[in-house]
């Protein structure tokens, strides 16, 4: 009997330790493999290395390409040489591309921009979306419908002509800013120098797609939004509008209502009727939250302000944590505003409530 009680406290003891093996086995696994894992964190550290070494690469070649010019300017060709010497010939590629130069490291995939004055950017790594120009449809194929659980995609500038010719088709949605967009960087179209889009710009003239977007009357501002367009801290940097002359009011969008934006920085050049960084006329329960101006905004209508150009017949603006960088130009009887140029309420708009 005893024999058998001891047996039985055996067995129950090598099923408990092959249980605590089992659950150590897990743990360590999920150590090693998880999302903070040490092979993550290897990877992570790898990766925060090799963009440190990158950095300073560019901000070395930088420095000579300055110094081996006599105004301390940077010059495409000097800028290259200096990136050839640190890191071999076809290792990377500079670009100037106006107010910044482009330096790309072919190898990882990663970028900076460089400015006139010689600062170096982050590291930006070039996406390549598989469905441009369709904003129903994710970067890597899922389909997207506007909903809070499936938002639209901002993922290249042929996305944002998608939204802009269509602008009907994406009303009361959701949709995101999912990157970093300059109209002046090839590597923020699919297709920089395609032509398949043709006169975009109004010009009489069919160039490439970068081309038409800096030229002419630029991008064509969306129309009508309502919804909630999120940029979640991305930029959209040097845009270009420019309608002057025409009625159009202009700014990212040319009109919103029922509309929240947030989380935006843009830059550029912008000039038309009511013109605003991010809103040309705004009406009826429009949000503005987190947005930075850094564009020259020129106005010729009823306003121009950094935000929001005219405001007119809302119920509710709301203006929240929003910042103007850039300089408004109204001509002759335009009101300029920093963040707003006009907010208008007719004498039977008692209930209008402007919140800043």
């Amino acid at each position: 009997m005893k024999k058998e009680n001891e047996t039985g406290i055996t067995l129950l003891a090598l099923v408990i330790t092959i249980i605590v093996l089992l659950i150590l086995a897990g743990i360590t696994i999920s150590a090693i493999t998880g999302d903070n894992g040490i092979i993550g964190n290897a990877g992570r550290a790898k990766e925060e290395t090799e963009i440190a070494n990158e950095k300073e690469i560019v901000e070395k070649a930088t420095v000579q390409a300055m110094g081996n010019n006599k105004y301390g300017n940077i010059e495409e060709s000097e800028l290259q040489k200096q990136l050839n010497r640190e890191t071999g010939e076809g290792k990377t590629e500079a670009t100037d591309i106006g107010d910044e130069f482009e330096v790309v490291f072919n190898e990882s995939n990663r970028y900076y921009m460089v400015d006139k004055d010689g600062n170096v950017g982050e590291a930006q790594d070039i996406i390549k979306d598989k469905n441009p120009g369709d904003i129903t449809t994710g970067k890597d194929g899922e389909t997207l419908d506007g909903s809070e659980e499936k938002l639209y995609e901002i993922w290249c500038i042929e996305d944002l002509l998608e939204w802009s010719d269509n602008y009907n088709t994406y009303l009361n949605s959701e949709i995101i800013l999912c990157r970093n967009l300059n109209f002046k960087s090839k590597y923020s179209y699919a297709d920089s120098e395609r032509i398949d889009y043709g006169d975009v710009n109004e010009d009489n003239v069919t160039d490439s797609l970068i081309q038409e977007m800096q030229t002419g009357k630029g991008f064509k501002p969306i129309a009508n939004f309502s919804g909630h367009f999120n940029g979640q801290d991305y930029k959209v940097d040097n845009i270009y509008i420019d309608y002057t002359g025409t009625t159009k009011n202009v700014g990212l969008f040319s009109g919103v209502s029922n509309a929240e934006i947030s989380n935006l920085e843009i830059s550029g050049n912008i000039l038309g009727n009511s013109a605003g960084g991010i809103i040309g006329i705004g009406s009826l329960n429009v949000t503005c939250v987190r947005l930075k101006n850094k564009c020259n905004i020129h106005g010729e209508g009823r306003g121009a302000g950094g935000i929001i150009g005219y405001y007119e017949y809302g119920k509710e603006l709301k203006i929240i944590n929003c910042e103007n960088l850039g300089n408004i130009l109204g001509k002759n009887s335009t009101n300029v505003g920093g963040i707003v140029g006009c907010a208008y309420a007719p004498n039977d708009s008692s209930n209008q409530e402007v919140y800043i």
